[in-house]
């Protein structure tokens, strides 16, 4: 095979990659509390076109649980109380897939939380802010921007915004939004063929 065959082949297999994948975004922006404060009622939260999860506070306002209908689930650690598991939370720029979702998975109907009879465990009993991660019935992987407050024996997250990968089981980079778009890989590629275009020029008249 020649090496030129390589060197363009490299460039369209990127550019097909990045054509064919998509990261879709959606707003939340919506701020609740649970722990000594009047208890929330059961809330529907839409995640655009990845569907939808619930917000319920369970048996009172010492809980504080998240659930996916189906067979979705959040990312969540090894930590739990009461058989309730608390969620995973992801840093700016990590990967979000099959090889780094939480420690333990949910199974259908189960409630992940960030409060049980007003306690809090792992990084949910310090003020902070993250990404939740989450995983669709449809397969597609996703992350829910947040900041987290604690105070006293009270908890409070805003949802920020989000954003999921439209390609089953693809992986999504925690925090981004966007992916380069086609029009901008073109004009990346087009730069390559007229470097190489120039250079075989040069090559001939050097000779």
């Amino acid at each position: 095979m020649k090496i030129k065959n390589i060197f363009w082949g490299i460039p369209l297999a990127l550019f097909c990659t990045f054509a064919n994948a998509g990261i879709i975004s959606f707003t939340i922006n919506q701020t609740f509390s649970q722990g000594g404060v009047t208890d929330l009622p059961s809330t529907t939260i839409s995640l655009g076109g990845a569907g939808s999860f619930i917000l319920d506070p369970g048996f009172s306002g010492d809980y504080f649980d998240f659930m996916f209908p189906n067979s979705g689930t959040f990312s969540t650690t090894s930590s739990e109380i009461e058989g309730y598991y608390f969620l995973d939370s992801y840093s700016l720029g990590e990967t979000l897939g099959i090889g780094n979702f939480g420690s333990h998975i949910s199974a259908i109907g189960d409630w992940d939380t960030i409060l049980v009879s007003g306690l809090a465990d792992s990084i949910w009993e310090t003020s902070h802010s993250g990404y939740l991660g989450f995983l669709t019935e449809d397969s597609l992987y996703g992350w829910i921007d947040y900041t987290f407050t604690r105070t006293d024996l009270t908890s409070t997250i805003t949802l920020l915004n989000g954003a999921y990968s439209d390609v089953a089981y693809a992986d999504i980079l925690v925090g981004v939004s966007e992916i380069p778009e086609p029009s901008s890989l073109a004009l990346f590629f087009m730069g390559i063929l007229g470097f190489s275009v120039w250079r075989r020029r040069k090559m001939n008249t050097d000779i």
